[in-house]
């Protein structure tokens, strides 16, 4: 099996990823066509993203999604933007969360413990935002429908 493992190693190219070494196979054929490189040249990029550049992604798709969707809220238009933000809003307040808990949480407690909890709610955060958007009215609508006068019944 090692001997198997050093012969590939052996065969690879190595190429930098961001921070990362990666080790790419001498006989790939799918990298030499234009769907192959499009494909690498997608990964490459994505593998370079920092958590910060994620959130700062995801700061942008919130300013522009939230606003969109609450214009577009009554009619099915706001369907896919008020997925984007079942998606948006659980990544955006995990890196925060986690941010915060680096910063807050001394360093003798353990912080692994203050992650799995932010896990977890960043976990049921989507789940309830899922539900919402696929069995309820859409997050925009419920927001909505916070500022609306109740229905009276007679």
């Amino acid at each position: 099996m090692l001997v198997r493992h050093l012969r590939h190693v052996a065969k690879c190219q190595r190429f930098q990823i961001g921070s990362v070494v990666r080790c790419m196979s001498a006989d790939n054929k799918v990298g030499e066509t234009s769907a192959g490189k499009a494909v690498q040249a997608a990964t490459s990029s994505l593998m370079d993203l920092s958590v910060t550049d994620i959130h700062h992604k995801a700061n942008i798709a919130l300013a522009v999604a939230l606003p969109t969707a609450f214009i577009l809220s009554p009619s099915f238009l706001a369907y896919p933007f008020d997925l984007a933000l079942g998606v948006t809003i659980p990544v955006h307040s995990h890196i925060c969360l986690n941010l915060v808990a680096e910063d807050y949480v001394p360093r003798g407690t353990p912080r692994s413990a203050a992650r799995i909890f932010i896990g977890v709610i960043t976990f049921v955060t989507a789940f309830g935002l899922l539900k919402v958007n696929l069995c309820g009215p859409g997050i925009t609508e419920s927001i909505k429908s916070l500022w609306r006068a109740p229905a009276k019944k007679e």
